[in-house]
This record gives structure tokens, sequence and C-alpha cells, in this order.
């Protein structure tokens, strides 16, 4: 096993309890810093003071809540809850976990769950790790164990703290690689879905990101995390192999039989849905006598947003939003799940210095099976790849300057009974707030253009 490198200086969990009658700095204020000033004031902090690089409308703090743009103000608190967002190997974010305490809500909130005794199951993952914690909570939920479903996935986990939803449940919790970098002590549950190289502009390169991922399981006791086969090989060298558990060993043989994911596309969400049923079972679900319900939620189950979900139709043309795409393992896995149907592909976002030649060699090995259309940047790179991998034979590939011109050229082009797939394999932050806005255009422009949006499609 490699030695996971130590935190960033003093950087550690902390109770609430030790917010009480300090004064508390909370760095960035989205949906996690909102929470964190929330958890602050009703620990009894002294005094609490927010720092965000936006302007931060006084009128959205509440009463004796201060805010400035200057991280040096945060120096000057006791404990600092530092957004998931916000890379702890910034030099700013060093020298201030030099001066004073710095945690995270994750880290706090986690460590409150395990002190109360909450049965706690964190999920992770390159990719898939949404649905598959989603499926987690429903099929825990069919099998008669109330589940909550928080974190990375939208609530905040002190937010669930704060407001008692997880008394009497099962927590369910999607960890992203951000957060699961700070949190050393978490001893509960796990399930680990897909690695592959990811968000190297906030962890420096592929090393440390694979050990900041894996890094909130390294206080997990021996067989308490369930790993998918894609990922076991890579997760043997940042974690303990007797921690390791195949989800075959857990899953009965007549469930796995049954599984039909009647509306999730693609060999990689039957794994998903394998290790989500692995590890309900390693939570103490008795899957066996709730075989038939199980079995039903799963096949109930639909695509979450932007995660590979057919949105609208147009004549013989389906369009795909796998707005959440943001690797080329991904987007590999998207045409896989599409095949054999015709794919018109839509690629390209913020460059974070991910390889895009094995993508390419991909596209180029379909052959006509797939057409690529790009946008800017990291799509100027992948065509000049495939055109590179493809040595002078003729190959479909379109650069665009945006999304608008992009949609366009892919519905002049689809080929009926096929699919038109926007599968970034990159962020959306060049071009847009988040990839929510991104899909919110694509389906703006797909509508425009006289597509029929597909009932039950996700928002």
């Amino acid at each position: 096993m490699d030695p996971a490198p130590a935190a960033p200086p003093r950087e550690r969990s902390v109770r609430l309890e030790e917010l009480a009658g300090v004064r508390v700095g909370v760095w960035g204020h989205g949906r996690e810093g909102r929470a964190a000033v929330r958890a602050a004031l009703g620990a009894g902090a002294a005094a609490v003071h927010v720092v965000d690089s936006r302007p931060v409308d006084p009128a959205a703090l509440p009463a004796g809540v201060t805010a400035s743009a200057d991280v040096a103000d945060l120096a000057a608190c006791a404990v600092v809850v530092r957004s998931p967002g916000i890379s702890p190997y910034r030099p700013e974010a060093r020298q201030l976990a030099e001066r004073t305490c710095v945690t995270t809500g994750t880290g706090v909130a986690l460590a409150e769950f395990a002190r109360r005794a909450v049965p706690t199951l964190c999920v992770t993952g390159t990719k898939g790790k949404s649905t598959t914690s989603a499926l987690a909570a429903a099929a825990l939920e069919a099998a008669g164990r109330p589940a909550v479903h928080a974190g990375n996935i939208g609530t905040p986990l002190l937010d669930v703290l704060l407001d008692g939803t997880a008394e009497g449940r099962t927590l369910v919790v999607e960890i992203s690689s951000y957060q699961a970098a700070a949190v050393p002590d978490f001893s509960g549950l796990g399930a680990l879905t897909s690695l592959a190289p990811e968000h190297l502009d906030w962890h420096g390169d592929e090393g440390t990101y694979f050990r900041d991922k894996l890094r909130v399981f390294t206080a997990c006791p021996p067989r308490s995390v369930v790993v998918a086969p894609q990922a076991r090989e890579l997760a043997g060298r940042y974690l303990d192999a007797a921690q390791l558990v195949d989800p075959a060993e857990l899953v009965p043989d007549g469930l796995a039989a049954a599984l039909r994911p009647r509306h999730l596309l693609g060999e990689h969400n039957l794994g998903n849905v394998r290790v989500a049923l692995a590890a309900c079972a390693l939570l103490g679900a008795d899957l066996g006598a709730h075989a038939e319900q199980v079995a039903e939620a799963v096949g109930a189950f639909r695509a979450l947003p932007h995660r590979l979900s057919p949105i609208a139709s147009l004549g013989e043309v389906t369009f795909v939003d796998d707005t959440l795409s943001t690797t080329p393992v991904s987007v590999l896995a998207a045409l896989d799940a599409l095949a054999p149907r015709p794919v018109t592909l839509i690629a390209g976002g913020q460059d974070r210095g991910l390889d895009y030649t094995g993508l390419a060699e991909a596209l180029v090995a379909r052959g006509g099976a797939v057409r690529l259309v790009t946008v800017p940047d990291t799509g100027v790179r992948l065509a000049a790849d495939v055109r590179r991998v493809a040595g002078g034979a003729p190959v479909a590939v379109h650069e665009t300057a945006s999304l608008d011109e992009a949609v366009a050229t892919a519905i002049g082009g689809a080929v009926p009974g096929g699919v038109v797939l926007l599968s970034p394999g990159a962020p959306s932050y060049n071009r847009f707030r988040n990839y929510e806005e991104l899909a919110a255009r694509f389906t703006e422009l797909v509508l425009a253009a006289g597509a029929t949006a597909l009932p039950g499609a996700a928002r």
C-alpha cells in the first residue's frame, strides 16, 4: 500500500462544540459555506466572518455575520471552515492552515454522526457516485431500512445534521474528491465506483488525486469498503487490501440475476447497481428477504439529471444530456452504453490537463459510428488528437466556436435512429457557471430546434 501524504498542516475534523465561544471563519459562501455559517451560529460561535472572492450580499447574511474578500481576514479566527471547492494546496490555504485550525463542514458533520452512532455509508468514485449513492438509498428503503441521501449530491451534511433528518435512519453520503481529501478519520462503511484522473488543477497530479479521493476510507475497518472491479487495483495501492470487498461476495446470486434497471443505460450502470446493493448488505440490509422489493426499486430507478439522461427527440433522433461527464473515461462509458446506435458526440470544455489520446483512439476505432462535434477549449485538442490518430484517413470531426453552433451542427448531420449526445469529457466552467447551466442551455437549444421533451425526462 502506498502511504498517503499528510493532510495540509493542521487541517482536521472538529466537533461542533469546539465552535462555541470562538471566532469562526467560513471560506466560501456557496451551499456548503452557508451551512457552515448556520452551524457556527447554532454552536454558539462568538463571531462569524465569511470570505468569498465574489461579493457577498449583506442581506444574505444572518445578523452579526460579517464578510470580506480578503483571505488574510481569516487568520484571526480560531477555526476556519473551508468550502470543498477551495483547494488546500493553494499557497494561501497552506499559509492559513499554518496560522489557525482549518476544517471542513463534511469533516465536522461526519465526526458528529459517528459520535451519535448514525449508520453511515460514504460513496465516492470518479464517476458513478451520484447514481450509486442514490441507488443505495432507494434499495435500503425497499429493504425496510429508512435512509437519507445527502452530501455532494446537493444537501450539505451540516444541514442534515442540524435538521435532524438522519435520526433513526441510515445516512448515505456522496463524497467528492474535494471532500474526501479532508476526512482522514471516518471509520464507517464505504463504496468506491471507479477511478480515473480528474480535477488535476485542484489536486496537483494523478497520484495526489487518487490519494485524496481514497483518504476518506483510510481509517475504515477490514472488509468495510465495497470496490467495483475497475477500481480494485488502484484502490489497493492506497488502501489496505484487507479493507476491500468485491460486490459479488455480498449480493445474492438470485438477486444479481434479477437486476433489470429499465431506465439506466450502459453496463457501467449495472456495475453501479451491484456496488450499491453490496454496500446495503454491508450495512446489514437483508437483501434476500426483500429481493422482490429491491429488484423492483432498481428496475424503477431513473437516471439522475445530467447523467446519460435522454431529454428530447426530433423525428427519429434522441438527445441525451450527459453534462456531468467530465473525463474521457466517462465519455467512453456513454458511447458504450449507446452502442450500436450511431452517435453525434458534442464534446469539449475547460482544459484541466487531462489526456485525450485514449478517447481519440476509441473514436477513430469506431469508424463512422461516431461523428464528433467539438467546442472550446479541450475540443481543439481532442479534434487534433483524432486527426493525428486517424493518420490521414477521413474522420467526421467538426470544430465549432460555441454550444449554439455545435448543437446546430449536430442536428444538421444527425442520422435517423441515432443519438445526439452532449458528453463534454471536461468541466464547463470556461463558458458556463456550472454543468447545470450548460445542461439548461443544451435543452433550450434542442427544444428551440423543434425537438419534443421526453415524458419523465430528468431535469
